[in-house]
């Protein structure tokens, strides 16, 4: 009885968003950003910008950049920095693409990626959402262990099962 309720909250799962810490200083980068996750989002994992924390993004930065290098990785007073190359060999949307691809661990800048990076569904890490994902998670289901805790209560709950199959696609 338990496990059919599971599957049906399985098939009765609700849409959820995936945000992404990252710090854009200024109203150009924040807009390029913004347009760069759009490009992520579906109905299914709408994929939005959320400015209050994660590394910073600058256009340019305190040092000289080599002209061949359309981004760089640094850390100021502790805190990591992506700066962008303003006269870099890219356009500053593909510099953000790849940067944040890179930043993300996404294996291409697609919907399909980012859905199975952002949602937190992979539970084997093999970058597929599949049955051995929803086995992981029913082996864990009434445990308190953080794989499976999709929604972040502490727990592995029906909540749960409902956030993997907003983002299972058989």
């Amino acid at each position: 009885m338990k496990r059919a309720l599971l599957l049906a909250a399985l098939l009765l799962a609700s849409a959820q968003a995936a945000s992404v810490k990252l710090r854009p200083q200024g109203e150009e980068l924040t807009r390029a950003v913004r347009e760069a996750l759009s490009a992520l989002s579906t109905p299914e994992l709408p994929v939005t910008l959320d400015a209050s924390g994660g590394v910073i993004l600058a256009l340019g930065g305190a040092a000289p950049f080599n002209p061949d290098v359309a981004a760089r990785v640094v850390t100021v007073n502790g805190e990591r920095r992506i700066e962008f190359n303003p006269r870099g060999p890219l356009p500053l949307q593909e510099a953000i693409r790849a940067e944040l691809a890179r930043e993300l661990r996404l294996t291409e800048w697609t919907p399909a990626a980012a859905r199975t990076r952002l949602s937190g569904a992979d539970l084997n890490g093999d970058g597929r959402i599949d049955l051995t994902d929803l086995a992981l998670l029913m082996a864990n289901h009434g445990k308190t262990t953080p794989v499976g805790d999709l929604s972040g209560d502490g727990k592995v709950d029906d909540a749960d099962v409902r956030l993997f199959g907003a983002q299972y696609k058989p």
